[in-house]
Parts: C-alpha cells; structure tokens; sequence
C-alpha cells in the first residue's frame, strides 16, 4: 500500500478568467478539508454507502457536507497488467484518448476546467482512472458526461495518431532517466510471462505501431461498467447520487470479461541486467515478487518492512565521509491485485558497488533471521499511521483510496487498513520476509558509468 497513488494529468484553464479563480477556490478547499474533520475516523465507516446498479458497475459514496465540493473517480479495470506482447501500451493509449478534443464536440478535460473544475487521468497496471473535483452544484451535469466520454468514447484513427506522437515524445523524454531505465529493466527480468512485465506507458517500437483496430479492440473488451466503479467524495446524498449514476450509467449494457492473466511462475534464481550510461554514480535497484490484495494481512506486513527499511537506508544516507556506501536510496511497495514487486533503489560510487550489494543483503538477512523488537515495530505503526492520515486528508486523496482499493480488491480494505496494520506482530513480519524476501531470488538492475565498462562483469555480478 504505502504509496497512495495520486494522478497526473492536469491542465489549468487560462490565465485571468473567472474559471481559474473558481478553479483555485475548488482546489483550496478540497487541499484544506482535511483539518476540519480530523477528530472522526479518516475514512469513517459510517459515512460510506455502496451499492451495485444492474449492469454490474459498483457505486460508492462517502458523504462529507462541510464544503460545497464534490471530488469524483471513475476507475476501469483495464491497465497494463491485461495488455498482451502484441499491444504493450494501449491500456495508456486509451487513457490519453478519452481526453482526446474533437472539433465537433467539447472534450471532456476542457469541459470540466470550463466550469471551474480540476480533472486527472492515469493508467496503471492494475486500472485506468478518471477522477474530477468540482463544486457540488455540478454533479448532475457531470456524472453524465463522465459516463458518455468513458463508455462511448469515439475512437479514431486520426486521434490515435495525434496520441501517439505525443505518447512517443513522453516515452523519449522517461526514458533518458536513469531511475526510469532501472524500473523498466526491473519489470522486464521480474516477470517472464505475467503482464506485469510491460511498461505502463508502453515501449517506444510498441506504441508506434499502434492502430485504431488495436486500441478498438481493446476498448471493447475491458470498458464496461461490470468492470468499473464510480466513487464520490464530498457534498452528495447517497440515495440521489445512486439515482443520478443509474440514470446516466444504467443504459450501457455489461459485458463479458476475458480470463485473468496466468500467475507468474516463482522465481528460484537472481536475475540481473547491466547497463552502462554517461554518470558518476552506479544505480542498484533490487527487486522480490511481493504480496498481491488476496494476502492482506502480509500486505500489513510487507508495508511494515517497508517503513523499517526505509528507515535503515535513511541513517545509511546520513553517514558522513568518503567511505560512505550510499549517496541516494528509495524503498518501494504498491500493493496490486496480483503478486507485484518489493524494490530497493540505492545510489553509490562505483568503489562501493560490492560492498553497498552485501550490505542490502545483509539487511534482509536480518529480517529473515531476527525477529523486529517491539519498540521498532511500534515505531513503524506509527509513521504508516501519520502517512495514512496525510493522505488521506482532502476529498480527491479519499477518493483516490477507495477508488484505488475497489478497482484490485475491495474499498473496504482502505478502511480497515490502521486497524489490520495494528494487529500485525514481529513474528508475522518476520514471517512475511522469510516468504518473500530471498537472498537467492530476487532480480538485480545495475546502471554503471560508462568508464567502468572494462572491468570483469562476472567478477561483479558474483
């Protein structure tokens, strides 16, 4: 979990219009919200009503009247992680074109931020969202239009096109990172046959050859409401906005949904890739096969290490001198509704390669090996919490949540969250890094300065 996912796409309407002062107003208070309400349960129970409409699609409301917002998310099952070789990046394709302006008809991002709203749109492995925040006197004008851009999107040829020249510049510009190398190498040994191991965004030589009949084909086999959930945050009534979204949604029919993607085999041996690019520094990133949502309660646990890890590698970067292993380094866990990864990412010089490699090591030995003391333990309880609250705060975070956990799971699990974290013991996080955490198996991505490049690999590698 930990890394509560928030959206990207925003484009503010023009400078000095009234629009853009409504506009700020929305997003002031949807950024402020959050410390009005702070005595009450984060995401109280109470205040959630869900039901299912007879097409399949699952509505959820959390009704909070303290400001005149309403903060709105549309996810669809459908993101990479249901991609095949063939189509690697048209779940992303799809996102950019339900954003996509036509000269007959008023897009759906430039609609909203007309009347002074603030839209995002995203593409992940596991679901592709929409959410939209806006005053609440607009509710019934954009519900419909949300179900019209999402459920029947016209796509053509001439727009994906346009997409993809702008996907493609995207992908040039990703790819000259070197934190942005490392994640795509890492999917790629990681997974051998789970989607899993696709890009996101999609692969340059991929995402030009993309056509309508692709990206048509995939619209239709994963946009459907009994694939899709609508979620609402803020000043709505949960007896109206059901009636609103049954009236704007119930017309689209379902459909039928194709098999989930066969599990990813384990993983018995180190996996590595070696890379060499124009730095002074050498790039690590580390990475085991984690929990998926079906095993919560090693989920709890894996966030757990996460913050301990966190933790550890953060005195490490603090260490004064030139002996100092570690420059930079990054502890990432997204739970997913299948089995995804657990990374490390450290940045060292190049000396200190090997010996930064057996310290990370050792670190998760010790996990395996030794139970975490309780004031340890406590202490990461602690910090998920205070995570957990901040990100929790305003309409559109809350939103994202439970958006989040519906579209993999569940949004209950968004709510009881704290509550299972609090129960996890040292021996279940232990127990947890010995299920997951292998010093035998996991992947290995290696960015190295170029004027390294002549040393013996081999030699490093072992």
């Amino acid at each position: 979990m930990i890394a509560w996912p928030h959206l990207s796409y925003f484009a503010p309407p023009e400078e000095g219009t009234e629009v853009r002062r409504q506009l700020i107003l929305v997003v002031a208070l949807l950024l402020s919200v959050g410390a009005t309400v702070a005595a009450a349960p984060i995401l109280n129970p109470d205040n959630i009503s869900a039901t299912t409409l007879d097409n399949g699609l699952r509505v959820i409301v959390k009704s909070e009247r303290q400001w005149p917002v309403v903060a709105i998310g549309l996810v669809i099952r459908a993101g990479s992680g249901y991609e095949s070789a063939d189509n690697s990046g048209v779940a992303h394709m799809v996102e950019h074109l339900l954003f996509e302006e036509r000269s007959n008809e008023e897009g759906l991002g430039p609609w909203i931020e007309n009347m002074g709203g603030y839209i995002n749109g995203m593409a992940t492995r596991d679901f592709t969202q929409v959410t939209v925040a806006a005053s609440s006197q607009y509710t019934d004008q954009i519900i419909p239009k949300l179900a019209q851009s999402v459920f029947a999107a016209k796509l053509t040829a001439e727009a994906v096109a346009h997409q993809r020249s702008i996907i493609s510049r995207e992908l040039a510009d990703r790819l000259t990172t070197t934190s942005a190398l490392a994640e795509l190498f890492t999917w790629k040994i990681a997974f051998t046959e789970h989607p899993y191991g696709h890009p996101v965004p999609g692969e340059p030589d991929q995402v030009k050859s993309l056509g309508i009949e692709a990206v048509q084909s995939f619209y239709n086999t994963f946009y459907h409401p009994n694939n899709a959930a609508l979620v609402a945050v803020g000043d709505v009534r949960p007896d109206d906005f059901f009636a609103l979204a049954k009236q704007a949604f119930g017309a689209y029919p379902s459909g039928q949904l194709p098999d989930p993607p066969a599990p990813e085999p384990p993983q018995t041996e180190v996996r590595s890739h070696i890379e060499y690019l124009e730095d002074s520094s050498t790039l690590l990133e580390w990475a085991w096969h984690g929990p998926g949502i079906a095993a919560k309660r090693e989920v709890c646990a894996m966030d757990l290490i996460y913050v301990m890890l966190s933790n550890e590698l953060e005195s490490m970067t603090r260490e004064a001198g030139e002996d100092n292993l570690l420059e930079a380094a990054a502890v990432n866990y997204l739970t997913q509704r299948w089995p995804g990864l657990f990374t490390i990412t450290a940045v060292t010089q190049p000396a200190h390669e090997l010996d930064l490699r057996s310290a990370i090591l050792e670190m998760i030995d010790q996990l395996r090996t030794t139970p975490v003391s309780d004031e340890v333990i406590a202490e990461a309880k602690q910090a998920i919490y205070a995570d957990y609250a901040f990100s929790n705060e305003a309409y559109i975070d809350q939103v994202d949540s439970l958006a989040f956990y519906e579209a993999i799971d569940s949004y209950q699990f968004a709510v009881d969250y704290i509550d299972l974290i609090n129960q996890i013991t040292p021996q279940q996080v232990q127990q947890t890094a010995q299920k997951y955490l292998g010093i035998d198996n996991y992947s290995l991505v290696i960015i190295r300065p170029k004027r390294t490049a002549e040393g013996a690999e081999e030699a490093w590698l072992r």
